[in-house]
């Protein structure tokens, strides 16, 4: 029995290779601070949404009441991602 009905997989390279998501903060990537309580959230929307490389880190800030903080960081190679991610995420609350 042969099956002529294949649905087509798209395969991202990256993903395959274990290279889209990344360990450190390249200097290149466009950033933004998130909500540390969704960041499960917001790494599961990415790989969903988005194809290029990002990288989700944590970088102490200090903030208002001069107290040393963890902040989320979400950063993408491509400009346009992070404009995509900003817009339609929703489990993002800018910190």
């Amino acid at each position: 029995m042969t099956i002529n009905n294949f649905e087509s997989i798209e395969l991202n390279v990256i993903d395959v290779l274990k290279k889209r998501q990344l360990n450190f903060l390249p200097v290149h990537f466009k950033s933004i601070a998130v909500d540390n309580f969704n960041v499960v959230k917001i790494e599961d929307w990415i790989n969903t949404k988005l194809k290029g490389r990002f990288c989700i880190t944590q970088i102490p800030r200090i903030d208002k009441d001069d107290k040393l903080r963890s902040t989320s960081i979400v950063a993408f190679e491509e400009e346009k991602e992070l404009t995509y991610f900003m817009l339609a995420c929703p489990y993002t609350r800018r910190t």
